[in-house]
């Protein structure tokens, strides 16, 4: 059982990372400039049909690191696997967008590229978007060894009563009530739902959690609602808004996509796949923080030289896109691992 359970949470970290890229791959398309045409139509299937990456991610890291106490000792090394690929990349994200994008005026030197680059670091989001999830990410790392402890000794209806008062919370939010309460109850709030449920869903005893068709229910009726969501309501006020498709995907069908893949992935036989195919999942999973990091330089890249267009059959060409940065992307880091100096900087696994 634990060589099934590595390779479910090796599928679901590489669809996760797939996830992402399909992202920041159809957020070309969710334009104003696009809007109501058939090209707008499928960028926002394909776009919502891929929100279920972050989720996952998170539910994944949730499962690895709550499923046994956390030493507090373990903190600084993992901290240091994140970190360093991460400097690395923001620095080389802000040199790029300062050189080539002009972010900061033609006549900069320096001292402007070095401040940029230290607000980068305070406000990530000003240099690439993607950063944010690594902030996100620390902050449960840096809990997870009070929260493991917690989960261990704690009795199931009380994990449950904290994912009940956080999922309540959190639809409130996505309504967009605003309280003095929730003020006070936002520790209840954003990513630690998804972090204790991923550990939730695999010692959870129901018969539903472990039917992949219901799983499979659970995705389509979560990316119907962001598709149908997003269609509607920017038809009803007369341009694009993207409420249901939101950073950090805390949305109805984004939880939905997630639990459902989750539910399909961890009661899939695994012995059923090819090896090769399982092999390369591995490969993927492994990498998968360190495409996180690239992949949206390549798809600026692509971009760039006329490559990431969709003048074709949109959806056909999102997913020939989303692979190509994929093996690119995983390619890269490849090569940068052969090279010593660059190794640190990969965030393989």
């Amino acid at each position: 059982m634990n060589n099934q359970r590595l390779k479910w949470v090796d599928w679901l970290k590489a669809l996760a990372i797939i996830g992402v890229i399909g992202i920041h791959c159809t957020s070309i398309l969710l334009d104003n400039n696009f809007l109501f045409s058939f090209k707008w139509y499928q960028g926002v299937i394909c776009g919502s049909i891929f929100r279920y990456a972050i989720v996952t991610f998170i539910m994944a890291s949730g499962y690895l690191l709550l499923r046994k106490v956390q030493p507090i000792t373990v903190i600084p090394k993992r901290l240091k696997r994140i970190l360093i690929p991460f400097i690395f990349w923001l620095i080389l994200y802000a040199i790029i967008k300062v050189a080539f994008k002009g972010v900061i005026g033609p006549t900069w030197n320096i001292f402007d590229l070095v401040t940029f680059i230290a607000r980068g670091f305070l406000d990530p989001l000003g240099v690439s978007v993607q950063f944010w999830y690594i902030y996100m990410i620390l902050g449960l790392y840096v809990l997870s060894p009070i929260l493991s402890r917690w989960i261990q000794n704690a009795k199931l209806e009380e994990i449950e009563y904290l994912l009940l008062i956080w999922a309540i919370i959190s639809l409130v939010q996505f309504i967009g009530l605003k309280s003095l309460l929730l003020d006070y109850l936002r520790y209840f709030t954003g990513a630690i739902g998804y972090f204790v449920l991923g550990y939730y869903l695999t010692i959870k005893d129901n018969s539903y959690l472990k039917n992949p068709y219901f799983g499979l229910k659970l995705f389509i009726i979560g990316s119907l609602i962001t598709i149908i969501g997003t269609i509607t309501l920017s038809h009803i006020i007369g341009h694009q808004t993207l409420f249901f498709i939101q950073l950090g995907d805390l949305t109805p069908g984004a939880f939905l996509q997630g639990v459902g893949l989750f539910i399909i992935l961890y009661n899939m036989d695994y012995e059923r796949i090819p090896p090769r195919i399982n092999t390369y999942i591995t490969k993927i999973s492994k990498d998968s923080y360190g495409i996180y990091l690239v992949n949206i330089l390549i798809v600026n890249v692509l971009n760039k030289i006329g490559l990431l267009n969709f003048e074709a059959i949109t959806i056909i060409m999102v997913f020939i896109m989303v692979f190509a940065v994929l093996i690119i992307s995983d390619i890269l880091l490849d090569i940068m691992s052969k090279i010593p100096v660059l190794n640190y900087f990969t965030g393989k696994s």
